[in-house]
């Protein structure tokens, strides 16, 4: 298992806008976020994650955007950073996000950032019986 630290508050990965003139509107502030994470996950010097893996985010001290889009930015950053060589199937059988907080003193001031878990997954194959799900 790989359990790491990203620094600060993440931005949601939205849909990006497309302007008038073509140009691409994301976000404001996740390219920023972003190039900071990847800058992170490069000094940390990680190992590339185990294929194929699951990815637990836990979003620590803060809550914005909606969670799928905070999960879809860390998945950009770890690709970029070199932790994921993809973010498709057969790299991420599973990712999920959570908002966390911690108890700390009165006064006393709070990490804010990313706690990420990247554990060994495998392929899932089920037994899919649609006729019992007919109406």
């Amino acid at each position: 298992m790989l359990e790491f630290w990203i620094e600060g508050r993440a931005i949601g990965k939205a849909r990006p806008r497309f302007g008038r003139n073509g140009v691409v509107h994301t976000a404001r502030g996740y390219g920023a976020w972003k190039s900071d994470a990847v800058l992170q996950l490069i000094r940390l010097n990680l190992p590339e994650a185990p294929k194929p893996a699951r990815i637990e985010c836990y979003f620590v001290n803060f809550a914005s955007s909606d969670v799928d889009n905070l999960v879809g930015a860390v998945l950009d950053a770890l690709v970029q950073g070199g932790v994921l060589g993809n973010d498709s199937s057969s790299y991420i059988t599973a990712a999920s996000g959570t908002f966390a907080r911690t108890k700390g003193k009165r006064g006393e001031e709070k990490p804010i950032g990313v706690l990420v878990r990247i554990l060994p997954a495998q392929i899932e194959y089920i037994d899919l019986d649609l006729k019992a799900f007919a109406a």
